[in-house]
């Protein structure tokens, strides 16, 4: 009888095994950025968004270059103003650093600045494509589970990269 139900135990024991091999889901990987790097769409809005991030550099720089240019010429002449004109000289200053700030802040916040939008915008649209690229695949090959390879630290042998393959769907 004891021999009977390790024997029962094994067997059960063997049958969950094949069942959950069987069920075992299937694991595929994707490098994400060189995929991105090598799809064209993303490069144009990669580069419409630093040409636009360029030109905010460049309106901040000339405003700097105004602001100290001013400075210097207020310097100049501090000593001959009166008090009434230096007190407004250093209002004028002090309201062009605080515009530079504004300025910067309305553009550049990576929470609440014009950068966030710009980017949703470009990027967005981009970033679904691929997302559709990968999905199509993974169907394809009948994957599970799709992991981006910039964000794994450990890829078993078992799982199957679809980077060439989400690379070549892009391009159809």
């Amino acid at each position: 009888m004891k021999k009977l139900s390790i024997v029962a135990i094994a067997v059960i024991g063997m049958l969950s095994l094949v069942s959950m091999k069987s069920s075992a889901q299937k694991l595929g990987i994707v490098d994400g950025q060189k995929v991105l790097d090598s799809y064209s769409e993303y490069q144009t809005a990669s580069t419409k968004l630093n040409s636009i991030i360029k030109s905010w550099q460049d309106t901040l720089g000339m405003m700097q270059k105004a602001l100290q240019e001013k400075a210097e010429n207020y310097k100049k002449s501090f000593e001959a103003m009166t008090k009434d004109a230096q007190a407004k000289a250093q209002a004028d200053l002090d309201k062009g650093q605080q515009d530079i700030y504004t300025f910067n802040t309305q553009k550049s916040d990576q929470q609440k600045g014009e950068i966030v939008k710009v980017r949703q915008d470009l990027m967005n649209p981009v970033v679904e494509k691929v997302k559709e690229a990968i999905n199509a695949v993974a169907k394809k090959k009948k994957l599970d589970i799709i992991l981006d390879k910039g964000n794994v630290a450990y890829v078993s042998d078992g799982a199957t990269d679809i980077t060439s393959d989400v690379q070549s769907a892009l391009k159809k």
